[in-house]
């Protein structure tokens, strides 16, 4: 179950993460001043439609990315923009057997997931160790921008997905839908690429669509695995039948996702932090164009 397991999928991973700071070029900032303005709540509350659910959440997590500017934090936080986006189309398109679900209370969840994380960062308390990796490597703004949202996606994803879905119930009736939710993204990788490219790192489009036409069904692979790896994490987790199971089940979903941090986390170039934040004041990072720390 493991997702660090098999040399050929380590080996991807390796290049990829290895290849990305030539994709992704300069990107964003130093995190460490960086405070969104307007309310960023910390947990939201899906109570209407599914579409309107999706809707605050994408409105949520564009304050979000606005605010951080060029903060190292803030491609992710676009990429999961444009996600939102699409997933509002397809619920809105009828998409799915049961909306409520894939559009409502599982995405409802997750968002606040990374909710909670990044305001429980923010606030100096605790947070699981992949997502300590993701916000340390951020702050210290040595990677690539690249390895920052594969870091974070890999903590969302690998470590909160299956709890969401745990607490849900992964039945095998709602397995379609959940497939259903993983192609919508699928179909809105490549507009999220632009915009971060656009954003914050113009190389990515070109080297993305063109230059390296391996990285798509790289990184598509890789989130690929992922998912699976939640929803059978998740399921085992659903399953536990005795404290000592879930807490099994538990440390399974932790270590997982923090050996992926540590394998994502290879040291990045040299002096890249310094094209990065250049681009970023030029104003290329963040609706604005904000530098690091502004507002």
């Amino acid at each position: 179950m493991g997702a660090v397991t098999g040399s050929g999928r380590v080996r991807r991973a390796v290049v990829l993460a290895a290849s990305l700071p030539l994709l992704l070029g300069p990107s964003a900032a130093d995190p460490a001043a960086a405070d969104p303005p307007g309310a960023v709540p910390h947990e939201l509350h899906c109570a209407g439609p599914p579409a309107g659910c999706v809707d605050e959440a994408a409105g949520v997590l564009r304050r979000l990315r606005d605010g951080l500017g060029c903060d190292h934090r803030a491609p992710f936080a676009a990429v999961c923009t444009r996600l939102e986006e699409s997933l509002g189309a397809a619920v809105r398109a009828g998409a799915f057997a049961e909306p409520a679900w894939a559009g409502g209370s599982l995405n409802t969840g997750f968002v606040n997931r990374y909710l909670a994380a990044y305001h429980a960062d923010r606030a100096g308390r605790p947070v699981p160790a992949a997502w300590r990796a993701a916000f340390d490597a951020a702050r210290a703004g040595d990677l690539n921008g690249g390895q920052d949202v594969l870091l974070a996606a890999n903590a969302h994803i690998q470590r909160d997905m299956p709890y969401v879905l745990a607490e849900l119930g992964p039945s095998r009736a709602r397995e379609p839908d959940y497939a259903r939710v993983q192609a919508v993204l699928d179909r809105a990788y490549q507009p999220a690429v632009e915009d971060v490219a656009r954003r914050y790192a113009p190389l990515l489009a070109l080297g993305d669509a063109r230059w390296n036409p391996v990285a798509r069904p790289t990184a598509g692979g890789l989130f690929h695995l992922w998912r699976e790896t939640a929803w059978a994490h998740a399921r085992r987790l659903a399953a536990a039948g005795s404290p000592a199971e879930r807490r099994r089940a538990e440390a399974a979903i932790e270590s997982n996702a923090a050996r992926w941090a540590v394998l994502l986390g290879v040291p990045g170039v040299p002096g890249y932090r310094a094209v990065r934040d250049a681009y970023c004041r030029a104003g290329g990072g963040g609706s604005g164009g904000s530098a690091a720390g502004g507002r």
